[in-house]
């Protein structure tokens, strides 16, 4: 999934976490994402592969944007996500 347009598109917040995200990124997300105005972009970056299926179905259920997710190794994954 990404964008689309070929443009970068540049985040609001940056949250970067190691292995122990599965628990903890949901309510990190939901707290990063009330300090921000509707339509700010959250950059998170994780090295937990789970979170490849956690976090477009944690959107999917807020209703937050998934704007980007990509893979960068059989490990890492960074996502962009729009508030709502």
């Amino acid at each position: 999934m990404s964008s689309g347009d070929g443009q970068a598109t540049a985040a609001d917040v940056l949250m970067a976490y190691g292995d122990d995200a599965c628990a903890t990124l949901p309510p990190r997300l939901k707290q990063a994402l009330r300090g921000v105005g509707s339509g700010a972009i959250i950059e998170v970056l994780t090295d937990d592969p789970s979170a490849r299926e956690g976090v477009p179905a944690w959107c999917r259920l807020t209703g937050h944007e998934l704007l980007e997710m990509q893979e960068q190794d059989e490990r890492r994954t960074r996502f962009l996500v729009r508030a709502k």
